[in-house]
């Protein structure tokens, strides 16, 4: 399987170009990290927050659980595995950790996936549909994922778009299983960090690995609390009576999440704790912080 799985790579990379190259940078960029974050940004603090509910509780619990993946089976990048593939050279940087399942191929499907399951509209649907797809296969043709990679990581993550789905109403709610949510989530990132540990401390995984499995589980523990505590304590209107007040919303939040999650980094690069603690951090400005910030200043409590 896994030479088979290569091979569909060597058969890609005999078709590449320069302008292909670029177009499939482009569009594995859609799946990324940043992209994700500030949709749901942009959602929760101006939009729709349960929306924006759904988008995170999908990318951040399907995330855990690709991260929990990669390390358990610790199966290394196309070009480990086989010395004389070459991927496009200009994704490698952001080709970090493990190859099995795709990172990327999650965190697009985590919001396409929800933007499709929440939405009436056809025609928007088959664009989520699209960008699912376009961004799992610009991973392949990059060559940083294999097939396998990208198919089991949309497998996880669409199951995850389901269930979450079926939670929805529950999720859109503030009641007494807000707490039993909080506290599931809390233990599965927590539960990803030390398991991911152990594989490192025993030899069975290289620790620096194991970074992006702390990022996921800092990132996981302050949604479940941001989560909680907006709904229960703070419960902002995401409404203002300005438009500008929601582009300076939008440009404060924004600046703010950068400079926390970039700004952390400089400190101490690679840094376990520290990078368990800036995801951390990061997260809860975005649910908590900084809307108790902007609530006071730039809208109203929701009655």
């Amino acid at each position: 399987m896994l030479e088979a799985n290569l091979e569909v790579l060597r058969t890609l990379s005999s078709i590449r170009s320069g302008f292909l190259d670029s177009l499939m940078m482009i569009i594995t960029e859609l799946g990324s990290e940043l992209i994700v974050i500030g949709v749901i940004c942009l959602l929760y603090w101006c939009i729709d927050k349960n929306a924006a509910y759904r988008i995170g509780m999908i990318f951040f619990v399907s995330g855990i659980l690709v991260q929990g993946l990669k390390v358990t089976f610790h199966i290394e990048r196309p070009w480990v595995l086989d010395p004389s593939f070459k991927p496009v050279e200009a994704a490698k940087p952001d080709a970090t950790g493990y190859s099995f399942p795709s990172g990327h191929t999650q965190s697009g499907t985590a919001l396409y996936g929800a933007l499709f399951a929440g939405s009436k509209k056809i025609r928007l649907k088959a664009i989520c549909v699209a960008l699912v797809l376009l961004v799992a296969f610009s991973r392949i043709y990059l060559g940083v994922h294999t097939p396998l990679d990208v198919v089991v990581s949309l497998a996880v993550t669409v199951a995850c778009v389901v269930i979450v789905g079926k939670l929805s109403g529950s999720l859109e709610r503030g009641n007494s299983r807000d707490m039993t949510v909080c506290i599931a989530l809390s233990a599965l990132s927590v539960l990803l960090c030390i398991y991911s540990f152990i594989l490192a401390s025993c030899g069975v995984i290289e620790s620096v690995h194991i970074n992006d499995c702390f990022k996921s589980g800092g990132a996981g523990l302050a949604f479940a609390i941001g989560w909680y505590l907006e709904r229960n304590k703070l419960n902002f209107d995401v409404r203002t009576d300005k438009i500008w007040k929601q582009v300076v919303k939008m440009a404060l939040g924004i600046a703010g999440a950068l400079i926390l999650k970039s700004g952390l980094k400089l400190i101490a690069p690679g840094n376990l704790i520290l990078d368990f603690v800036r995801y951390f951090l990061t997260v809860i400005w975005v649910l908590y912080a900084f809307p108790l910030i902007f609530s006071r200043f730039l809208g109203k409590k929701a009655e």
